[in-house]
């Protein structure tokens, strides 16, 4: 369904339209109706903000962050690539996921000395870090024109 709704041009003509949004600002009641304001409320809907810290909350002892991470072996990169899912929607990177399980052979030496370098100095390749957000509809909902009608799904570069 990701790999549907992504698959379609980014206009209003698209193969799934959503329709104009019920939801609150404040206390009032708002209709979305163009791209923009329907973004936004669907956006505050999935990301509400941060609630203010109380006193409380700051005196509260938490376990230390992990320090790095271990070495990593050709055998975990193996067994990852193994475990994808063959046919999920692709990430903005554009790799199927079944390319990446049927030639692990072929590149996991490649990746294993990637993954090292990186590792090693402390790097993240930009392009990783960008993701996809679709947004679907949850199945079974009586009404669509409200903003719990809907869920992101966050696609990924695999690799």
């Amino acid at each position: 369904m990701a790999h549907w709704t992504i698959s379609a041009p980014p206009t209003d003509r698209g193969k799934i339209k959503i329709p104009k949004l019920q939801h609150k600002v404040g206390k009032a009641d708002v209709i979305a109706s163009t791209n923009d304001k329907k973004s936004t409320a669907l956006a505050k809907c999935f990301f509400p903000t941060k609630p203010q810290e109380e006193e409380q909350q700051v005196k509260e002892k938490y376990l230390k962050a992990c320090k790095g991470v271990g070495r990593i072996t050709r055998e975990q990169i193996w067994d990852q690539l193994r475990k994808t899912k063959p046919y999920k929607a692709l990430g903005p990177d554009g790799i199927p996921n079944i390319v990446l399980s049927n030639c692990a052979d072929l590149i996991v030496n490649r990746l294993y000395f990637i993954y090292e370098a990186m590792l090693e100095r402390g790097l993240f390749y930009r392009p990783w870090k960008i993701s996809t957000m679709v947004v679907l509809r949850n199945l079974g909902k009586l009404r669509y024109d409200i903003t719990k009608a809907y869920r992101p799904i966050a696609l990924l570069n695999m690799m």
